[in-house]
C-alpha cells in the first residue's frame, strides 16, 4: 500500500512489525525490512503514524 503527503509517496509492505517515532521521524520495519521516513512536521509523522497503525490489519 501507498501512502501520499504533499506529492511524495511512501510505500509499506504489511505486515509491519515494528514502529518508532522520535519527533518528526518515524522508523518502521515492514516484510521488505527496515524503513525511516523524516517529515517536516511532527503532526505529519503523527497521521503517517496512524495510518500504519489502522491499515496494520
Amino acid at each position: 500500500m501507498s501512502y501520499n503527503i504533499n506529492g511524495h509517496e511512501i510505500t509499506v509492505n504489511f505486515p509491519v512489525d515494528s514502529i518508532s517515532l522520535n519527533k518528526s521521524s518515524i522508523a518502521f520495519t515492514d516484510s521488505q525490512g527496515k524503513n525511516r521516513q523524516t517529515f517536516s512536521k511532527r503532526t505529519e509523522a503523527l497521521s503517517f503514524m496512524k495510518w500504519l497503525l489502522s491499515s496494520n490489519k
